[in-house]
């Protein structure tokens, strides 16, 4: 069946000629009263024909054919952590991942649950259909059970933002799970699913899993389809896995990647620690690295070392610039997302016409709003895109192929880079100001993904693995490597988790 009529249709509210002559200013094209009339009677007359685009929508599921019994925000006796935000059962059955159970982050469509982005805006927006990558997992037999807490919008790294409340860290208590994919680390961590679909924009799977003591694989840019995924910036989201362990991570990568080479595979015969070759990312260890983590990362790579990999440092300048061009690239794409009204423009995969409905009457809701990260950050995109006339944008996407090249000659010299996840152990909840990322005041360090931003600028895949535990916080080792080679980065974490537990 077709999906109901949008909210509001083009033809129900014909142009006035002032209509016509706003629009026109802001896209910045001069008009004259005579011009403006002309254009108005010329939208009118069009718009029949766009009102019939309604019958190119195809045939459509409605959401509410799959009966889940969704429970809508669980209580703490059914969800302790605050990992979810909606709570079903779905799938089950034959194939490669039918023994695990497995928790979606909430920007990800399950066709029937609530797909609200962590934000009180889309809380009633239901997708008619399903992500590219969870009708892969049911088809391999996974059984889902539930929509992940996460940072309203996927814009914030401590996991503190959603609407429905923060999740908590399950091994280190009154500590911040990290973000954005908070709900999906808290309920692996806690032992509520095997694994669990992240999204990494800027740090989002592989900083809740440091903070969480996990396995967080971002994967190389364009490996997962994006396609039912509601994005923070389309040119920097990755879907990611999380798990206990890199051998979990890699098969539930294997079912949602294109391409035939199996990383799983790699894993389960990683290569020797004699037969691989590092680069320590100087740039990786700046002055904002706590001397803490600083010790138990550099322990590690030195252990390796003993073990017979072949160590040197290396260098990527760029990366000292990885938080100005993401902030950039990721605000301007953000507020353009927000000023097209959830339309996910420049993607060419097709559109729920049932979410973008719900989404729509979210937005124009005068009872709903945006929490204070993510008004900060639209308004400061649409300020960059307006008034600098794009050029910010323009050379921070320059940037990113600059930065990509100085990773490509650092990759010539070794197999992996290698370095600390995050520049700090987890936060204590509440000490930073979400708004600005960083610890605020005169002392203020970079923002919590400083180490995390370079590999998606860079749509390099990325994997943070548990180092240590010093004091009882997490610390991850984060391993980086050549676009499209995410079974070489899978495998020397893989090495580098099997010399740990030695």
């Amino acid at each position: 069946m077709k999906p109901p009529a949008r909210v509001r249709m083009v033809d129900e509210q014909r142009p006035t000629t002032d209509t016509v002559a706003s629009l026109a200013a802001r896209v910045g094209i001069e008009t004259t009263p005579h011009r403006c009339e002309e254009i108005r009677a010329a939208i009118s007359a069009g718009l029949d024909g766009y009102a019939a685009l309604l019958d190119c929508d195809g045939e459509w599921v409605p959401a509410a054919d799959r009966e889940l019994g969704v429970t809508r925000d669980p209580d703490g006796a059914a969800d302790p952590d605050n990992a979810f935000i909606s709570r079903f059962e779905l799938g089950g059955g034959e194939g490669p991942v039918a023994d695990l159970i497995l928790g979606v982050k909430d920007n990800i469509a399950v066709a029937g649950a609530p797909l609200t982005c962590g934000s009180a805006v889309f809380e009633a927006a239901v997708p008619g259909r399903d992500a590219a990558v969870v009708d892969r997992l049911l088809a391999a037999g996974a059984t889902v059970i539930g929509k992940t807490n996460m940072d309203e919008m996927a814009y914030a790294p401590t996991g503190e933002t959603s609407a429905f409340g923060p999740a908590r860290n399950p091994i280190a208590d009154g500590r911040v799970t990290g973000g954005s994919s908070s709900g999906s680390a808290a309920a692996v961590a806690g032992g509520h699913v095997d694994a669990a679909l992240g999204t990494d924009t800027g740090g989002s799977v592989r900083i809740p899993a440091a903070f969480c003591g996990l396995v967080g694989v971002k994967p190389s840019w364009g490996l997962v389809p994006q396609e039912g995924v509601v994005e923070l910036a389309h040119t920097l989201d990755h879907v990611g896995t999380l798990a206990p362990d890199v051998g979990t991570a890699a098969r539930v990568l294997d079912v949602i990647a294109d391409g035939d080479e199996s990383v799983a595979a790699a894993v389960a015969d990683p290569p020797a620690l004699d037969e691989l070759s590092v680069g320590i990312v100087q740039e990786l260890f700046g002055d904002c690295v706590s001397s803490t983590v600083r010790r138990t990362v550099r322990d590690r790579i030195d252990g390796m070392a003993d073990a017979g990999a072949t160590v040197q440092e290396v260098s990527v300048p760029l990366v000292d610039s990885a938080v100005e061009m993401w902030n950039a690239i990721v605000n301007v794409e953000f507020s353009r997302f927000l000023a097209a009204r959830a339309t996910p423009l420049f993607r060419r995969e097709a559109v729920d016409p049932h979410w973008h409905r719900d989404a729509v009457a979210g937005l124009h809701d005068p009872d709903c709003s945006f929490g204070r990260v993510v008004q900060r950050k639209a308004v400061e995109g649409a300020y960059l895109l307006a008034e600098a006339d794009g050029g910010h944008y323009v050379s921070a996407r320059n940037g990113c192929r600059a930065l990509a090249d100085q990773f490509d000659a650092a990759l010539t010299k070794c197999d992996v880079l290698v370095g600390p996840t995050m520049a700090t152990e987890p936060i204590e909840r509440g000490a930073w100001d979400p708004d600005s990322y960083s610890s605020g005041g005169e002392d203020a360090v970079p923002p919590l993904a400083v180490n995390t931003r370079p590999a998606n600028l860079a749509g390099l895949p990325a994997v943070s693995v548990p180092a240590g535990r010093p004091d009882t916080a997490p610390i991850g080792l984060q391993f980086v490597g050549a676009a499209g080679e995410d079974a070489t980065v899978l495998a020397a974490a893989a090495a580098f988790e099997r010399y740990r537990d030695d």
